[in-house]
């Protein structure tokens, strides 16, 4: 849809901007900048874009951080269960542990 020249219009951008998909946004004002590159107003738009991503990234680094730190604990739990297992199964005494 983003190469379809009729859907490349501001109000197509804005809405993808407010759904979050901000680089079909950004590929949309580019696309209107080159075919009039004297527009300030797409200049300020894609400067607002920009600051929408860098806030949408500190989101999600907030949230992504948290999730990594958990994914490696369990990572290292199954890693020890897994261990411990072949332990069982091979007849060694667990007690060296």
């Amino acid at each position: 849809m983003d190469d379809d020249s009729a859907f490349n219009t501001v109000t197509m951008a804005e809405i993808y901007a407010k759904q979050g998909l901000y680089d079909k946004a950004v590929k949309i004002y580019n696309k209107l900048l080159e075919q009039d590159p004297g527009r300030n107003d797409l200049l300020e738009a894609l400067s607002a874009l920009d600051k929408m991503r860098i806030e949408a990234n500190k989101d999600l680094k907030k949230k992504i951080i948290p999730l990594f730190s958990e994914w490696i604990d369990l990572m290292l739990c199954n890693n020890r269960l897994k261990l411990l297992e072949r332990l069982k199964n091979s007849g060694k005494p667990l007690n060296n542990m």
